[in-house]
């Protein structure tokens, strides 16, 4: 037996024969039973020796990779295959090398994890044809809906560990970058209609920052600066390149293994998206959703009086709302409230209303004193208990540093022993500014219009007129209107009604950008211009404010 035949090169001969010398040394150094034991071992290791050298007579066939295709031919059907190697925009230049990823994540969604698959399919089906038709409208694949089921199954309310949150799971900069706004009255992150808006935004800005879509919904789970620093380290070109070189980054550079099975899980999740009844799945059918019509809230709104008036039952409704933090609107600023087309007529009617503002001029209030409650403020403040409860649900024994939803002009400070008129605090809050008109009301108007006819804020038309509850208000009242008491130019100013404002569309402008940008909503833009997508020109004027 030469040793040529047993070792590849002479350095592993001789490294072998080192090693038995050792052996050997021990074998006649040791007692005679342990020396027996050692030939026993000193057999063996011939024996493997024999093994190895018997072995390299044959070709050597490598084991298949981790998750090659070949590796997994007999773990799919022929329907399963087939649907695993179709291909459409996003996936259609995958390197073969890394398909075995993809046939893996494909695996698990149609074995183990089909359960989890059947749910978040089922769930995206009320949001699939908005998500969509934002993207198409966009000219973007519209399979990068499919992003929202990889990130939460369409879960309005999921937060991560993190601090991610909505069906496209925003950090909290990052929505805040694209539009979402997050306060103590909302977290438009689980406005799923508007995440789905910033999402597409987000990622067109990455695509045109990278230039291909895989890399760009890698950038979207690992950040950009954090994709970029991989391609850069690795001198690839795109994701796969990055992917398939991460080994030669430092342990900080590398890009994370959830980042690394991302765009695979997004392409498994695609091609089962394509073929759910041939996969033997429940299929979705995105058109067979009930539409889901957008409404502008006016400021201090009561949701739960407004699905009441809908006739809807409150989960039916905050299912579709679960961005407001409160069963009060935004007493500063208009907001997005989404309604169930059947109740859509009911809706307008009630926006129509006095009602809607029964809570217009209240404002969040840190609590003084410890020893407050809200049977104390409901006293000074010279309203209902019940009325004030329904603001806060929930809320009982209060401490200094609390926040409370009362009317603005309520006093905060240490609770006084005798309650005084809340009438007679706004009237004195009133008269820092003298009435420079008067305004009879008429029929559908409301205060928030009014309001902004005048250029003041509701809370100070409230105030200023000693008003508690908007819905009192009746056509044919009069109302002061408030407006500085020096300067007549100024006033002169603020009195004159607002003229519409108009915006100069530009290149790769549409409806839903221009909507995002002044917080008004699509509806509006169709409404007031008698526009649409396809009449929508670079350089012409559109009313985007009335």
């Amino acid at each position: 037996m030469r040793l040529p035949h047993l070792c590849k090169n002479r350095h592993a001969a001789i490294s072998l024969i080192c090693h038995c010398g050792k052996i050997f040394f021990h074998v006649f150094k040791t007692p005679a039973i342990a020396r027996g034991e050692t030939f026993v071992g000193l057999l063996l290791v011939a024996a493997l020796l024999h093994g190895c050298a018997a072995r390299q007579e044959v070709e050597t066939v490598p084991a298949p990779e981790r998750g090659t295709i070949s590796s997994l031919d007999s773990e799919f059907s022929p329907g399963e295959r087939k649907a695993l190697e179709a291909k459409k925009e996003i996936d259609k230049n995958v390197p073969p090398a890394e398909m075995g990823d993809v046939a893996l994540q494909y695996k698990h969604y149609l074995r183990k994890g089909r359960k989890t698959m059947c749910a978040i399919s089922k769930r995206s089906e009320p949001y699939l044809a908005y998500a969509r038709q934002v993207f198409r409208e966009r000219g973007m694949p519209e399979e990068l809906a499919n992003l929202a089921i990889l990130e939460s199954g369409f879960k309005a309310d999921a937060v991560s560990h993190a601090g991610a949150a909505g069906a496209w799971q925003f950090m909290p900069q990052t929505g805040l970058k694209y539009g979402l706004s997050q306060d103590w009255w909302q977290d438009e992150r689980m406005d799923t209609y508007r995440a789905t808006e910033a999402a597409a935004d987000y990622l067109q800005k990455l695509y045109n920052d990278f230039g291909d879509w895989p890399t760009a919904i890698a950038a979207y789970n690992a950040g950009e600066g954090k994709m970029s620093r991989a391609m850069q380290g690795t001198g690839g070109k795109d994701f796969f390149e990055a992917k398939a070189k991460n080994h030669v980054l430092d342990e900080k550079a590398q890009l994370r293994e959830e980042t690394r099975q991302y765009v695979p899980k997004f392409m498994a999740i695609s091609k089962i998206m394509r073929n759910l009844p041939e996969l033997g799945f429940e299929d979705v059918d995105p058109d067979s959703a009930e539409p889901v019509r957008r409404m502008k809230a006016y400021p201090g709104m009561d949701l739960r009086a407004f699905s009441e008036a809908c006739n809807l039952n409150w989960a039916d409704f905050y299912r579709h709302n679960q961005h407001h933090k409160r069963n009060i609107t935004c007493t500063e600023r208009e907001t997005f409230i989404y309604v169930p087309e059947r109740a859509h007529k009911k809706a307008e009617e009630y926006l129509c209303t006095s009602k809607t503002f029964s809570y217009a001029g209240w404002k969040p209030l840190k609590v003084q004193a410890n020893g407050d409650s809200l049977e104390k403020i409901s006293k000074r403040a010279n309203i209902p208990l019940a009325r004030l409860k329904a603001a806060n649900p929930g809320m009982g024994k209060l401490k200094s540093g609390q926040i409370v939803l009362a009317p603005a002009t309520v006093n905060m400070a240490v609770p006084s022993k005798t309650s005084r008129s809340v009438a007679s605090t706004k009237v004195s809050a009133g008269s820092a500014a003298a009435s420079v008109a008067s305004h009879t009301i008429k029929t559908n108007e409301t205060l928030f219009s009014i309001a902004r006819k005048y250029n003041v804020e509701v809370g100070m038309l409230m105030a200023h007129n000693g008003i508690d509850n908007p819905a009192r208000l009746r056509a044919g009242q009069s109302l002061a209107i408030p407006g500085r008491r020096s300067g007549s130019r100024q006033g002169q100013k603020e009195r004159q009604a607002k003229q519409p404002v108009v915006y100069k569309v530009r290149d790769k402008d549409n409806l839903w950008k221009i909507a995002r940008k002044h917080n008004i909503s699509v509806d509006d833009l169709k409404r007031w211009n008698k526009v649409d997508e396809k009449s929508l020109k670079s350089g012409s004027t559109i009313i985007v404010s009335r």
